[in-house]
């Protein structure tokens, strides 16, 4: 017996240890009595002076929020965690979340508490991690300032760009309807050969467009024709892309012709819904460091959000792992150390993900897949089979970019087929000019097409993947393929340029 109290002691000293890295606090509260107990508290978050158990949950977290949070986020905070309030929050969504600002010392830091619902032999309880995410709030702010400051040039300089550019024109793409246009000329050189027709004359925003490939455009006169039509400027919006571009020549009034390039800036008018544009025609020089400028920033922010989104452990996932860890202790010790090394494994990777983004050898991530896939296999048992297929390994991915496709295959191929179970198979080969990576399930399978259709309806959700794909192709060059058929699996292969 003491033995097996040691082996407890020291196990849970692991959890702790592992849990450091990523959580201040976590809390089990069971709603029917609504008594507690803390888990693990960091170094920093024992200096706050809260207390780790007791019997009245929600009359003792009044008096630590009063004490402990920033006096402008209390009021938010009692709200969101009040006992009705917050039952039916974690009953409703899978997580419920909220963020605030704890004031130790005349500093305010940035927290996130994230808590879930779970079914224990006492009854219902809810439990709560909270998580210290000041330093990934305050990088996003800055880049959000940085975002706004660049908008606040651009419409400083707005009239200016307009009064440089060849020409330009708004329009109501819902109503067909030509708003307001206009022509100027930054030197004699850009002359049309002729002048653009009254709104009298042509107020439809396709009969615009007609005319100015019919008399002005000389050169790609199908891809101005494919990128201006409407139909096209509502499936960029449909999709999220706000902007559309297109090169191409006009007729010169000196009988010669020059390079071109048109911006359709796309916004939904507030008031009625109506999807509007806002073209701008200039030569191909011009406003190409200011896109450029802006494009990179954007870039930054996606990933400064893709580090924070990589970095947020499924609670429940670590919540169940745990509570299947801890099951093990006293039936199988030495499986359970294992598992707990698995965990903080895994766990690490996570934490380093969020803390950098830049490429790392194979062999990193696959002890991460290898650690994830042992703890998945405790749960499933006979149900889940992995196999390892690898012939290279000596190449560069990004971190948590081959893993969440594991699991994906586990959880949306493998966990629907029921007691059935099947085999999951991570494969790697590389050819003359690419590395590459299969992740290959037996699972359900799924109709592609329509899950496309139903992402772009925004009737699906596919955040998780959309930002492994962008992280893939704009780090790596890479790409990212899924094939699917309905009943037989999955395979999702990523191709790395082998390049320095």
């Amino acid at each position: 017996m003491m033995e097996k109290a040691i082996n407890s002691a020291v196990t849970y000293k692991m959890m702790a240890e592992a849990l450091f890295e990523s959580y201040e606090s976590i809390y089990d509260i069971n709603l029917e009595t609504e008594e507690y107990k803390t888990y693990y508290q960091s170094s920093s978050y024992q200096k706050l002076e809260l207390s780790k158990e007791g019997t009245c949950f929600f009359v003792n977290l009044v008096e630590g929020i009063n004490r402990i949070i920033a006096p402008e986020d209390r009021d938010y905070v009692l709200h969101m965690l009040e006992k009705d309030r917050l039952v039916e929050g974690v009953k409703c969504r899978k997580h419920y979340r909220i963020i605030y600002r704890i004031q130790n010392a005349n500093k305010k830091k940035y927290h996130q508490l994230s808590a879930t619902l779970q079914q224990a032999e006492d009854g219902m309880h809810i439990l709560m991690g909270i998580k210290n995410i000041d330093h990934l709030i305050r990088q996003q702010l800055a880049h959000e300032d940085e975002v706004k400051s660049l908008q606040q040039k651009e419409h400083n300089h707005l009239q200016a760009v307009l009064a440089s550019a060849t020409a330009y024109l708004e329009a109501n793409l819902s109503q067909n309807l030509v708003l307001e246009k206009s022509v100027g000329f930054k030197n004699k050189r850009i002359r049309w050969r002729e002048e653009l027709p009254d709104l009298s004359q042509v107020p439809s925003y396709d009969g615009l467009q007609k005319w100015l490939i019919d008399h002005l455009i000389s050169s790609n006169k199908e891809g101005y024709r494919h990128i201006s039509s409407r139909d096209y400027l509502h499936s960029c919006f449909q999709n999220g892309n706000m902007r559309a571009t297109v090169s191409f020549s006009v007729y010169a009034s000196d009988a010669g012709e020059e390079q071109c390039r048109a911006l359709f800036f796309l916004y939904e008018e507030k008031a009625t819904g109506d999807l509007h544009v806002f073209v701008v025609i200039y030569d191909l020089t011009e406003q190409q460091k200011k896109d450029k400028e802006l494009k990179d920033l954007e870039e930054e922010l996606n990933m400064s959000r893709i580090r924070n989104s990589t970095s947020q452990m499924q609670p429940h996932f670590l919540y169940n792992a745990l509570g299947s860890i801890q099951e093990l202790i006293l039936i199988d010790p030495a499986y359970a150390s294992d598992l707990l090394g698995d965990f903080m494994v895994h766990l690490r990777s996570c934490v380093r993900a969020m803390e950098n983004d830049k490429p790392i050898p194979f062999s990193e991530e696959l002890k991460n897949i290898r650690a994830y896939t042992n703890i998945e296999k405790m749960r499933l048992g006979k149900k889940l089979n992995v196999k390892y297929e690898i012939q290279e390994s000596g190449f560069l991915v990004l971190p948590l970019s081959i893993q969440p496709l594991v699991e994906n295959a586990i959880r949306h191929g493998i966990h629907k087929r029921g007691k059935t179970g099947g085999t999951v198979t991570l494969r790697t080969k590389q050819t003359d000019d690419a590395w590459i990576i299969e992740v290959e399930d037996d699972g359900v399978g799924f109709n592609v097409d329509q899950i496309h259709e139903e992402i772009r309806q925004k009737k699906r959700a596919s955040t998780g993947l959309k930002n492994i794909r962008f992280r893939i192709e704009a780090v790596l060059d890479g790409s990212l393929n899924i094939t699917s058929t309905e009943g037989e699996g999955t395979v999702v292969t990523v191709s790395i340029p082998r390049k320095e």
